[in-house]
């Protein structure tokens, strides 16, 4: 490709973002073009490496090389969703398409002196077939993804400031992407014509602030978050900040998906976020409402998790662990699984991996033994866990601890001994070392997050290959990886898919701190 030609590919590229963004404030937007555009910009960063700079003649045999490969690919990827029962009328023709690709691929003008341009339409070609076999996947049989957009955090590089109202970037919010998989995928702003309905902030919009944390309710129809005015930014310009106020702490919300119903259900000084749903219809979240400090000397509120009512009545703490806690969600049985520090005799950076509890907070455990064979020897952090649905297996992000919850995704499987190093994980994404653990600068490896498992084999999660503004992407065990959506001027995070879940049973609660359970002993609620 000439300069020429490539110049103005990119600024039609930019023209393009520049008119998606724009029509944002619209509402809902057809937004197919720019993504379409941003994917083949995705899979050429991604596949140069393999094929040069694709202009020049000394690029052919290497584009046919490469194609070659994303051809068997293909086919082996055609055979997995087929043994996940996928449509043969659907997968069949798209097979076939790809033989005709390897045809040409085997001609003898495919390679040498062949036409660098000509290949190089081959190669998409085979790439949004690959796609297109991708998408056959039977598990992606939903049609919307609940997402949020946001900055990343300023202030202090740590696992703890990341979620401090006062290191928070105005910006992003609350998004679903309709017909993600089909070739012209909608984005609709959840709450452009929402204004709050209950707490502090009555009849205020959220267009000011910055998001975190989405939950989705098991029947689909609701949304929880955790929201901050950012009223610090202005002041510390994502400098070191260490201020709390209610106009600067995240307080949590509850939305319908169409976007009525938007209520605050918690304030005051204290960021509260990470919120989930409880089988039993309370709502566990991280607060740093319990006070206590960590001890490392700086000016960092420890935050565990407290339960509330789902109108944000009767909160209780059901963590009292002396250091910070994070991103709690059911398993398939019932339990909380959760990120939690242990800093007990042991080492400051050794040991912040997952834990289980019931849902009252009673028989907190660590699946490890958190004592490492050496510190390197596995993740520094595990972060973003979620059970895989059908298995007793989980999947996490592995995070740093002078970082934010960015990383590779592994898979954990707690039925297997502990050795202090890696016998309970796999990786998922072998192309990123863990941060701080085996990638140094730990920014350069913040690539994966927020995974959302769909099966053992296929997960949504973000992810950007410089660990910038990351996009929503479908990714598989296999190496598999596909762009579903992107905003280049700001990062995509926590993708869910709007539908409903089977709830987790009800494990009944053995404590007696709910008012529910106050009135059931015949206690007095203080």
């Amino acid at each position: 490709m000439k300069r020429g030609k490539f110049q103005f590919r990119k600024y039609a590229v930019l023209l393009i973002v520049a008119f998606f963004v724009s029509q944002v404030s619209a509402g809902t937007t057809d937004v197919g073009d720019s993504v379409r555009e941003l994917i083949e910009a995705d899979w050429i960063g991604h596949d140069r490496q393999f094929m040069g700079d694709m202009q020049s003649a000394k690029s052919a045999d290497s584009i046919v090389e490469y194609t070659r490969q994303l051809v068997n690919r293909g086919y082996v990827l055609a055979e997995r969703l087929r043994s996940l029962s996928a449509s043969e009328s659907l997968l069949g023709p798209l097979v076939a398409k790809l033989k005709q690709f390897e045809t040409r691929l085997q001609a003898p003008e495919s390679g040498g002196d062949a036409n660098v341009d000509e290949l190089r339409r081959l190669y998409l070609d085979v790439r949004r077939t690959v796609r297109r076999i991708a998408f056959c996947n039977p598990l992606l049989d939903f049609d919307k993804i609940l997402f949020i957009k946001r900055h990343d955090s300023g202030g202090v590089f740590h696992m703890c400031d990341q979620y401090y109202g006062c290191n928070a970037k105005p910006g992003g919010g609350l998004f679903i992407l309709s017909e993600p998989f089909g070739s012209n995928p909608k984005l609709t702003n959840v709450l452009q014509n929402s204004v709050v309905e209950r707490g502090r902030l009555t009849g205020d919009d959220l267009s000011s602030g910055t998001f975190l944390s989405p939950e989705l309710s098991y029947d689909g129809n609701t949304v929880l978050f955790a929201y901050t005015q950012a009223k610090a930014y202005e002041k510390y310009r994502g400098k070191t900040a260490y201020e709390w106020g209610p106009e600067i702490s995240y307080h949590i919300f509850k939305v319908n998906v169409d976007g009525s119903g938007l209520v605050q259900l918690t304030d005051g000084p204290w960021d509260d976020f990470d919120p989930a749903f409880l089988p039993n219809g309370r709502i566990v979240f991280v607060t740093e409402r319990r006070g206590g400090y960590l001890r490392c000397g700086r000016h960092c509120p420890v935050y565990t998790m407290y339960s509330m009512e789902p109108d944000g009545s009767d909160i209780i703490c059901i963590s009292f662990h002396e250091t910070h806690e994070w991103h709690p969600s059911v398993n398939n049985d019932g339990m909380l699984v959760y990120s939690r520090w242990d800093y007990v005799d042991r080492d400051t950076n050794i040991a912040h991996h997952i834990w289980t509890c019931f849902p009252d907070g009673r028989n907190p455990r660590s699946f490890h033994g958190n004592y490492p064979v050496r510190r390197e020897s596995r993740p520094w952090m595990e972060m973003s866990i979620r059970a895989i649905p059908g298995s007793h297996r989980y999947v996490a992000t592995t995070g740093s601890h002078h970082g934010n919850a960015f990383g590779a995704l592994v898979l954990i499987d707690p039925r297997l001994e502990d050795d202090g190093a890696m016998s309970q994980l796999t990786r998922l994404t072998p192309d990123t070392p863990f941060p701080e653990a085996e990638g140094k600068p730990i920014r350069n490896y913040m690539r994966y997050g927020t995974a959302w498992p769909l099966s053992e084999d296929d997960y949504l999660c973000v992810y950007d290959s410089e660990a910038k503004n990351r996009g929503i992407y479908w990714i598989d065990r296999f190496g598999n990886r596909e762009l579903i959506y992107r905003d280049p001027s700001i990062s995509c995070l926590s993708p869910i898919p709007l539908r409903p879940r089977p709830k987790p049973p009800v494990i009944p609660s053995k404590t007696v701190q709910t008012a529910k359970a106050i009135r059931r002993a015949g206690g007095e609620i203080p």
